[in-house]
């Protein structure tokens, strides 16, 4: 695997850490469809990430990368923890 992929996995990986206690009196969970496809697009944007790191577009990668760590801590507040 590519390392800047492997890179890439770990951040978006460790922003699901420690986000969950932010705002979470004052948040609802959000339903089931909603939360799924909050998770399909957190899949997206990481691929399309992994994607633009092979094509050696580091600026777009970077900004999917960040979108993708977005939605992450937005699936970790609102969704339910199963």
């Amino acid at each position: 695997m590519n390392k800047k992929l492997l890179i890439l996995i770990n951040v978006v990986s460790l922003s699901f850490l420690g986000y969950g206690v932010y705002g979470e009196s004052q948040m609802q969970e959000l339903g089931e469809k909603s939360c799924s496809e909050i998770y399909a697009a957190i899949g997206l944007f990481t691929h399309l990430a992994g994607e633009k790191w092979e094509e050696k577009n580091e600026e777009k990668a970077a900004f999917y990368a960040s979108v993708a760590s977005d939605y992450a801590v937005i699936y970790q507040t609102v969704c339910k923890n199963e």
